[in-house]
């Protein structure tokens, strides 16, 4: 991949990273906010309750697509960006700028769905 190419990544991966913290930190401001003392019937601390584990759930994935992001920029720095790390070809660019953080190879992605890799 060329060095244009693995700029326009790193950008795209930076950017996604803040949007993802600054999501997170704006679910993290909304649990503090919900608490039970705010709710005053049984059924407001239900849905308080639901809200917080929805939030949390929510954080959860975006704290995984943050992990991918950051395993994604390290291999722009080790120059392994854009190569599937099970069959070593490279993955399509259409699918890296769908999905910058992408592992592996169309193919291979398939495979890893079906629990084959």
């Amino acid at each position: 991949m060329r060095r244009r190419e693995m700029e326009k990544f790193r950008k795209l991966l930076g950017a996604k990273r803040d949007d993802l913290f600054s999501r997170v930190k704006e679910a993290r401001t909304k649990e503090k906010e919900a608490t039970d003392a705010d709710a005053p019937d049984l059924g407001d601390r239900a849905l308080t309750s639901m809200t917080l584990d929805l939030s949390y759930q929510l954080s959860t994935g975006e704290r995984e697509v943050v992990r991918r992001i950051d395993a994604a920029l390290d291999r722009i720095e080790a120059g392994t960006y854009g190569s599937c790390l099970h069959c070593e070809k490279k993955v399509q660019i259409a699918r890296l700028e769908a999905v910058p953080w992408a592992r592996h190879c169309i193919d291979c992605q398939e495979l890893q769905d079906r629990g084959e890799i």
